[in-house]
């Protein structure tokens, strides 16, 4: 594997910024994909309410970037990725108490943190390509992937710290692991020329800026259509953590030589698929790219809702062999195996390509906040599946439930596929 990622020859600056964003991944998915787990196992929450609240934190924690966007854009993109990390690390801190009433006090910490973090990281990643726009695609898929190794590592590491020590232990684990992000990420600035990184308004501080082009506008509006429906991809893959981390906790026969898997496992499994789907992605996408046969932005993220329906009609024809009314079955585990593979395909279709694109054709002075509005349309998914999650234990029928997500995945690919010649068109990338 290293001989591939050295082959595809990415810039350094990914690699440090890459090992950032993966201690910060482990913290922050550490404590919300454990969190229904945790809240139900640990201090006596119902399905419902664990999922409720799973809801509104990841919800508020992907609508804050649009502020947390502005605020970077404002300033040199490198303090707020600093003071990000710091937050997150107090709220697992102040979780890890074991006090109910820390929870919400600590969520809004980790909510913050990835709020102010996580667009000033893209938008410094996204500097890196500027030169380099043949890499950009591969460059963001292998990126994603390399990050999203901290998010398995945190099911793996803490699913079974927290099952088998402690819940304390595990998020004070998760908490340090964060604040080890400093170190990579200091190494990392140290490489940027601030004169191509800043933004517009930390070099030309008082200086009015021109209006749009037309060519910008429809960029941004681009941008603005394949966010709004990348809603409906992030409320299905919210159900990862919620309904599908249920499903796996109460449906699932998790016996394995004689041991039985924690439910986080199954979960981690995603994480696992996106790093082995990066390098197959990244070098497909520099071979098409040299065929002048690449998908293009608009098209990938029209793949990535057929593959996420996918994943749900897996799940949907697992659920189907539950009796109507059960509170517990032993489903095989090679439904939630194969539907996490569609998912992490889908994820690995959209999320990298969609930051991508997003710090290629956004206005310069706008590129963190547009950063942000991506983030808030998953903010806002969230919600929406954390809200949809508790019809599951409601619902006669749970294949009824995992095929509501069939039927919009579906229903919104095909919309955008018609969308998708007018959207490439409207990207003017023949305009400078």
């Amino acid at each position: 594997m290293a001989k591939s990622f050295l082959t595809l020859r990415q810039p350094k600056e990914m690699y440090f910024l890459a090992l950032t964003e993966m201690c910060q991944r482990f913290a922050f998915w550490g404590v919300a994909n454990l969190l229904v787990l945790y809240l139900v196992q640990n201090q006596q929450f119902t399905d419902s309410s664990a999922d409720h609240l799973f809801g509104i934190f990841t919800g508020f924690a992907f609508v804050l970037p649009v502020l947390g966007g502005y605020i970077a854009d404002r300033m040199n993109y490198r303090l707020p990725v600093i003071w990000g990390m710091l937050l997150t690390a107090i709220g697992c801190f102040l979780i890890a108490t074991g006090s109910i009433s820390m929870v919400y006090v600590a969520l809004v910490f980790i909510a913050m943190g990835g709020g102010v973090f996580t667009p000033s990281i893209y938008a410094l990643l996204g500097s890196v390509y500027h030169q380099q726009p043949q890499l950009r695609d591969s460059g963001f898929s292998i990126y994603y992937s390399a990050v999203n190794i901290g998010v398995f590592l945190a099911m793996f590491i803490l699913g079974v710290i927290g099952h088998a020590v402690s819940w304390k232990a595990a998020f004070l684990l998760a908490g340090l692991v964060q604040l080890l992000g400093i170190l990579p990420f200091q190494k990392a600035i140290k490489t940027f020329d601030i004169k191509k990184v800043a933004p517009i308004s930390f070099i030309t501080k008082h200086k009015k800026y021109p209006p749009l082009h037309r060519h910008e506008k429809n960029r941004i509006w681009v941008i603005c259509i394949l966010s709004f429906f990348s809603i409906l991809f992030w409320m299905a893959y919210n159900q990862g953590g919620s309904s599908m981390n249920l499903f796996a906790l109460n449906y699932t026969d998790r016996q394995v030589m004689g041991m039985q898997m924690p439910p986080s496992w199954l979960l981690s499994s995603e994480a696992l698929y996106l790093v082995i789907f990066a390098i197959p992605l990244a070098k497909l996408y520099t071979y098409l790219g040299k065929k002048k046969k690449d998908p293009t932005p608009p098209m990938k993220s029209t793949l990535s809702l057929f593959a996420i329906g996918i994943c749900f009609l897996i799940m949907a024809i697992g659920a189907s062999q539950i009796p109507s009314g059960a509170k517990t079955a032993a489903i095989s585990p090679f439904y939630l195996f194969t539907a996490y593979a569609f998912m992490a395909l889908g994820e690995m279709l959209i999320a990298p390509i969609g930051l991508s694109l997003i710090t290629h054709l956004s206005p310069r002075r706008y590129t963190a906040m547009l950063v942000g509005v991506w983030y808030a349309c998953i903010g806002i998914a969230f919600y929406l599946g954390g809200a949809i999650a508790p019809l599951m234990s409601k619902l006669t029928n749970m294949n009824a439930f995992f095929g509501i997500f069939v039927i919009i995945s579906f229903v919104a690919g095909v919309i955008l596929l018609v969308l998708v010649r007018k959207l490439n068109e409207m990207r003017h990338l023949n305009t400078l």
